[in-house]
C-alpha cells in the first residue's frame, strides 16, 4: 500500500499536482440516505490584475467516503464559503474542474497510462455543477477498501483570497439492497492527458473515438465544456448505428451567482444529461464518437474541455 500510495505521489508531481491527504472514515445504511461531505477549507489567492488566483490540479490522497458497502445513487458537487452559502463567479470563486476516482480500481479509458495511477474516474464536475444520478435499480459500488482520491482546480477573480470548500452530497443505499453496480467510463477529447485542448477562432467540431471496451446499458451520461470559448454542448454518437447516444447542452447564466463580477458576462450555469433505463445499449466492438463543440468569438485558445461520463450496467 505504501509502494502504491509513493507511485500516485510520483504521477502527481510528473503532472504538476500538489498532493494532501484526508482521512476516510464512513459508514453505510439500509435505507436511502443522503450524507454531506466537505473536502477541504482550501485558501485560492487573490487575482492579480487580469490574472485569476489559482489552486492549479491538486491531489487529496483517500479522501472521505459516504459509506463502504453500499450503492451511490446520485451525487451533487458545489463549491461553497464556511458558512454554507454558495461560492461563485458572482464574488470570485470558480470551481474550475474536480475529480473523484477509485485508487484500487482500473480506469476503463486510461487504466495503462500514468492517470491511471490515481484510480477509476468516476465523478467530475466543473462550474456548472451538474448533479449525477443514476436510474431506481442502479448504483455505484463502494466497498469497504475503496480508496478515494480528489483531484481539483479552483480560481479567484477577486482582489483578495477565498477561503472555500467542495462539497458533495450524495444520495446511497447499502449492498443489501440488490441494486445493480454501474461502471463510469470517462470520454475526453484529451483523454489521458489533462483533458485540455485547443480551438480556433469561430466553431468548431473536435472528436476522440472509444472503441467500447464495456458493453452494456448506458443508464445514465452526461457532459462538460468551458464558457471559455463559448462552449455550446458535447454529443456522444455511436458511430457503429449511426444514432446519437446524447447530446449534452450548455446553459448559461441561469442565476445571478453565474454572472462574472469583472465582466459581467454570464457563465455555464447547467449542462444537460440523459438518464433512462437505458439510454443506449453499447456492444464490444462499437465505436463511441465524443463531438466537443464551440464557436469561439476571440483568438485559438487552448484551454477548453470536452468530457462526458458515462455510468453503464452490464445487459
Amino acid at each position: 500500500m505504501r509502494r502504491t500510495v509513493r507511485l500516485i505521489a510520483m504521477a502527481a508531481l510528473v503532472a504538476g499536482i500538489t498532493v494532501g491527504i484526508q482521512a476516510t472514515p464512513s459508514s453505510a445504511s439500509d435505507q436511502p440516505t443522503t450524507r454531506t461531505i466537505r473536502y477541504g477549507s482550501y485558501t485560492i489567492p487573490a487575482a492579480s490584475g487580469e490574472n485569476m488566483g489559482m489552486l492549479k490540479n491538486k491531489l487529496n490522497l483517500w479522501v472521505s467516503k459516504p459509506c463502504t458497502n453500499c450503492y451511490i445513487t446520485s451525487m451533487t458537487p458545489n463549491l461553497v464559503y464556511a458558512d454554507g452559502s454558495k461560492a461563485n463567479v458572482a464574488d470570485g470563486p470558480v470551481l474550475h474542474h474536480m475529480v473523484l476516482a477509485s485508487q484500487f480500481r482500473s480506469d476503463p479509458t486510461c487504466g495503462s497510462n500514468l492517470l491511471g495511477l490515481v484510480g477509476e474516474r468516476f465523478f467530475a464536475s466543473g462550474n456548472e455543477r451538474t448533479v449525477i444520478s443514476v436510474p431506481s435499480g442502479y448504483g455505484y459500488y463502494v466497498g469497504l477498501l475503496d480508496q478515494w482520491n480528489l483531484v481539483y482546480e479552483l480560481m479567484n477573480m477577486a482582489p483578495t483570497a477565498k477561503t472555500v470548500y467542495i462539497q458533495m452530497t450524495y444520495t446511497y443505499r447499502s449492498a443489501s439492497s440488490g441494486l445493480k453496480p454501474v461502471r463510469p467510463v470517462w470520454l475526453d477529447v484529451d483523454q489521458c492527458g489533462d483533458s485540455e485542448y485547443t480551438i480556433p477562432t469561430g466553431p468548431s467540431d473536435t472528436h476522440w473515438n472509444w472503441n467500447v471496451n464495456v458493453p452494456g446499458k448506458v443508464v445514465a451520461i452526461g457532459g462538460h465544456v468551458h464558457t471559455e470559448g463559448n462552449g455550446l454542448r458535447i454529443e456522444a454518437t455511436n458511430e457503429s448505428t449511426g444514432r446519437s447516444i446524447c447530446n449534452s447542452v450548455a446553459a448559461y447564466g441561469e442565476s445571478m451567482d453565474y454572472i462574472d463580477m469583472m465582466t459581467g458576462e454570464p457563465w455555464i450555469s447547467s449542462m444537460t444529461k440523459c438518464i433512462a433505463n437505458p439510454v443506449t445499449t453499447l456492444a464490444s466492438g462499437n465505436v463511441v464518437r465524443i463531438h466537443s463543440i464551440y464557436n469561439n468569438p476571440g483568438p485559438s485558445r487552448g484551454d477548453v474541455m470536452g468530457i462526458m461520463v458515462a455510468f453503464i450496467a452490464a445487459s
